[in-house]
């Protein structure tokens, strides 16, 4: 197990593997949290490939964060998720620890257990996508960060992203700042959107309201 201190209780310690940090750091993290999701969560399916990879089912049940390995093939009707999010290895960590070659992607001001209880309006508009999405964030150094969520029947159905959103840093750090909404970027060219372009901004508008601070 992962020791939990003040200095990294919201953040894993530096070194530790996606598999510890999934299975061991998350739920204790989520045990010692003051705010908790009283109720049930959407099932989550997380897929990161590459070394060290693996799928995972997350869930909030009763206030209680339960997270196990998914075996492809077992089980499958019991675990469905309502949500799959694919992505690297490298990338999930990214996500996790600062990098040179990329922006903050998850400020210090937003917690990573908050991140899993959302409010009921944002619940309400989770429920309401149907689709697949993926998103490019162009880095430094030819440096490219990309996540593949799914959402409802149809993205779970479907075998590729139906859209794919691309973005440059600065136009990142704008709208992480809030200098810059997903609509004024999409209108000014900065986000290029290949696919469904309001399927894309209702994910990016839930996206601003989970990390926006």
């Amino acid at each position: 197990m992962i020791a939990l201190s003040e200095q990294v209780a919201d953040r894993p310690p530096a070194g530790a593997s996606a598999a510890a940090i999934i299975e061991s750091w998350l739920p204790d993290a989520y045990s010692s949290a003051r705010r908790k999701l009283e109720g049930t969560s959407p099932r989550v399916r997380l897929s990161l490939s590459g070394p060290e990879g693996g799928e995972w089912n997350l869930q909030i049940v009763d206030g209680n964060l339960e997270i196990g390995r998914h075996v492809r093939g077992i089980g499958i009707r019991d675990d469905d998720p309502h949500v799959c999010v694919r992505q690297s290895v490298a990338d999930f960590l990214a996500v996790l620890y600062p990098s040179e070659d990329l922006l903050q992607l998850l400020p210090a001001s937003v917690s990573v257990v908050d991140l899993l209880s959302p409010e009921s309006q944002e619940m309400e508009l989770l429920e309401r996508l149907d689709g697949r999405i993926k998103f490019e964030l162009e880095g430094r150094r030819r440096r490219r960060w990309a996540v593949d969520a799914a959402f409802g029947r149809s993205g779970m159905l479907a075998g590729r992203p139906r859209t794919t959103v691309a973005i440059d840093t600065g136009t990142c750090e704008k709208l992480a700042a809030r200098a810059m909404n997903p609509l004024q970027a999409l209108l000014a060219g900065r986000l290029r959107v290949d696919g469904d372009k309001t399927f894309a901004m209702q994910v990016l508008m839930l996206v601003a309201t989970r990390i926006g601070g």
